[in-house]
């Protein structure tokens, strides 16, 4: 029963108070939005635009959440267990903008407890934090008045004209300056957001209905068009051809960073496609052929799933018993739940998409398999030509300009196929995977790199819900193949036998020379006779310890900026729980993979700019294989840690102070987080960095060359009650470049007692 307040109402702007407070337009459309385009224009035209469409997102996102019936909605925890509740992603977005501004030095903290409990845990990666004891969630009122504030802050800014803005606005100059930075994190965040409105859609569509207002289908408009019978689908001819992969430097509008690519092409055999998407009713005939208990359709991985969760139909499918026949099922949406639209299509994870597609293999006689991301390029590029920012009108059910829910699979026909985009995303056969000449963003470096690890599965095409980027061509997304949102099935009958996913799979190596190079840092022996410098520090760090804490056992460490890990794990020989925490999780992978199986492999090159070469380490070959379950990673900001990284016997920063913009506030932080009694070491070269923005260097004013660093430290961690027990030393660090060479530089050391 729903035992919520029945006036439940969220205490967001109306229409009319949006619209004045910010000067809106008044006729804007929530369910026609465009991307904006950033190649062209007069500068202050494009300022507004991209003003307007902040504040569409941020309305559209807010419409998702006036679905909960009560408070408690925001905090029961969905029922996979595999995500945070809503209330987090209620905050998330809103402070993913000033996150990302922070990062690039253009903007103080709001609310830094939120910035920091709402930054990270999307995925079901290693370092996404999921313990709810490491959260004490703020009201549901705290954060709608956060979200007033940065909607408040970002509409300033944008006003302020402290930014301007330089078009073309492109992927390779969007840190150039400050106004470019600028400008690109706010499209960033609104594309973000907008990510984010189909993701909690769904997550609202996963709750029970006692915390659903189902008053809100009259905003949430669905299709009214719906069947007991579904259409015979078909294959169709498709000639082969050559697709460009990705979108180019100069695209019109903003793309993530795995959507470029350095104009690499592909030819594409010929193909047969399936006319239609998968619909509910072509897929219950699977069902119905025990495709769910059969195990030679299911792959490995999909098996254990089965096996898991023993699913006997779709996610958001509901058996009836009231309906008395073997077709008795509805379908849940997100407001409401209606007799199953059998001519609808079926929405599945990518292990059951597999299933299917191997079932109708066996069924048909033929080779059958989803779409790779090629053929479906090839697909829009022959008959839906036009990419979003063009459209007058959506060519499909996309962009939640014609329903606010999925249609018939044969409702929009495109050439001679239905839904090439709309109605739901299509799964594909490949993995996601970096296009040649791959960056990183490095406002949001960790976007992309860690999902190429070859389980998260591409998905083309775009659903309903989808808007902004998500609708364009060149989108690439990727979930765990476990995952459910709104993606369907399109099936096609390939001309050659196989589909060999290991070209996409192998793609990440030497992709991202940083982590590579972190990796090699941490775990070389020596270089150049210059012993590894992470072992040096966790030495010291540990006799410093033992010799300067007052009234501490070494039960818990912190190990900040630690990269690959190598000192984390070190201080597990002394430590009870050691805990390592890096910016990026780019940088964690290797530390995870150590963690988990017991080695971690990197890419480095033989000599200066040569070619790459694979090392190999195993845990075992280390001292503290036998104590690395101690060690525990997290993503943080270092100037901004989780609540729950406190109580701390012994903190490390190594290579802090000279990559982030103010480090002057990191001392005060870290002492604020270490037990009384406890150590701090930092540890230096004192070679300040550019940060995101190369003209822009690290707020440093207190560490200009003509003070001493280490005393300007010194005062610091003074004035914020620690106290120097040692004067500093001096070691030798070699920067790796390559297997056998590197940069030395001195790494000076600071220990502190607070």
């Amino acid at each position: 029963p729903n035992t919520m307040p029945a006036d439940y109402k969220l205490n967001h702007f109306t229409r009319e108070e949006a619209t004045e407070r910010y000067r809106l337009d008044a006729n804007r459309n929530l369910f026609k939005q465009i991307s904006p385009v950033i190649c062209c224009g007069t500068a202050n035209d494009k300022k507004e635009e991209i003003r307007q469409y902040f504040h569409a997102t941020f309305e559209v996102y807010e419409k998702v959440f006036e679905c909960l019936s009560g408070d408690d909605a925001f905090t029961v925890r969905p029922v996979h267990k595999l995500r945070h509740p809503l209330i987090f992603y209620y905050g998330h977005t809103a402070c993913f903008f000033i996150n990302k501004l922070v990062v690039a030095g253009l903007t103080e903290r709001i609310n830094p407890r939120f910035e920091e409990m709402f930054a990270i845990g999307v995925d079901e990666m290693s370092w996404d934090d999921l313990n709810e004891a490491h959260y004490n969630w703020p009201t549901v009122e705290e954060v709608t008045e956060y979200r007033r504030l940065v909607r408040d802050r970002i509409d300033s800014l944008i006003k302020g004209g402290s930014f301007p803005l330089s078009l073309p606005l492109t992927f390779n100059q969007s840190t150039a300056n400050d106004g470019n930075a600028f400008w690109w994190v706010v499209v960033m965040g609104c594309e973000h957001e907008r990510i984010h409105l189909e993701t909690a859609s769904v997550h609202v569509r996963e709750l029970p209905m006692q915390y659903v207002k189902a008053e809100m289908s009259s905003f949430w408009t669905r299709c009214q068009d719906q069947s007991d019978r579904a259409p015979n689908n078909s294959m169709v001819e498709i000639q082969g051809g050559e697709v460009v992969l990705g979108r180019q430097d100069d695209s019109p509008v903003y793309g993530w960073d795995s959507d470029y690519s350095d104009n690499a092409r592909v030819e594409v055999s010929p193909f047969k496609a399936s006319k239609m998407l998968v619909s509910n009713a072509e897929y219950f005939s699977f069902i119905k052929d025990q495709g769910y208990q059969t195990q030679r359709y299911w792959d490995e991985e999909g098996w254990k799933w089965v096996q898991w969760k023993r699913p006997s139909h779709p996610w958001f499918w509901i058996k009836d018993d009231s309906i008395e026949n073997e077709w008795g099922y509805t379908l849940r949406l997100q407001t409401e739940i209606i007799r199953m639209p059998w001519n609808w299509p079926v929405e599945v994870n990518h292990l059951e998409s597999a299933a299917f597609c191997r079932w109708k293999s066996e069924v048909t006689g033929k080779t059958v398999r989803m779409p790779t991301e090629s053929e479906w390029l090839l697909l829009f590029d022959r008959y839906v030509k036009q990419d979003q920012y063009s459209w007058t009108k959506a060519p499909g059910n996309v962009n939640l300009e014609h329903h606010r829910s999925s249609c018939p699979v044969d409702k929009y026909p495109q050439g001679p196929l239905y839904d090439i985009v709309g109605n739901t995303w299509q799964h594909t056969e490949n993995a996601v995977y970096p296009y040649k000449g791959y960056k990183v963003q490095p406002f949001y470096d960790d976007f992309s790199m860690p999902t190429f690890d070859g389980r998260h599965a591409c998905m083309k095409g775009g659903a309903w819900i989808s808007t902004g980027n998500e609708a364009t061509r060149d989108a690439r997304f990727a979930f765990r193949r476990h995952f459910f949102q709104y993606i369907g099935i399109r099936y096609v009958e390939p001309s050659e036998a196989t589909f060999d996913p290991t070209p996409c799979m192998g793609a990440k190596i030497g992709m991202d020379p940083e982590v590579e190079s972190a990796a090699h840092f941490a775990y070389n022996k020596s270089i150049c006779g210059v012993d590894n410098i992470s072992v040096q520090i966790a030495d010291y760090a540990k006799a410093a310890f033992l010799q300067h804490a007052k009234g501490l056992k070494p039960s818990r460490s912190l190990d900040l900026y630690c990269g690959a890990g190598r000192i984390t794990y070190e201080l597990t020989q002394l430590f009870g729980e050691a805990i390592g925490s890096d910016f990026t999780s780019r940088k964690l992978i290797p530390a995870f993979s150590m963690k988990e199986k017991g080695n971690t492999a990197y890419h480095v090159p033989t000599r200066p700019r040569g070619p790459l070469a694979k090392t190999e380490v195993r845990a075992a070959d280390f001292s503290w294989a036998a104590t690395r379950e101690r060690a525990f990673f997290f993503q943080a900001d270092p100037t901004n840690l989780h609540a729950h990284m406190s109580n701390f016997d012994l903190i490390v920063a190594m290579n802090v102070l000279e990559n982030i913009h103010s480090p002057h506030i990191v001392p005060s932080h870290l002492l604020s987080r270490l037990n009384a009694g406890g150590v701090l070491i930092v540890a230096s070269t004192y070679d300040w960095q550019p940060v995101c923005v190369p003209d822009r260097k690290v707020d440093n004013e207190l560490f200009l060359p003509t003070n001493n660093p280490t005393e300007v430290l010194k005062s610091l961690v003074e004035a914020a009650g620690g106290r120097s027990v040692a004067d500093p030393i001096s070691l030798n660090a070699m920067f790796p470049t390559s297997e056998s060479s590197g940069s030395l530089r001195t790494v000076t050391i600071s220990t502190f007692v607070k």
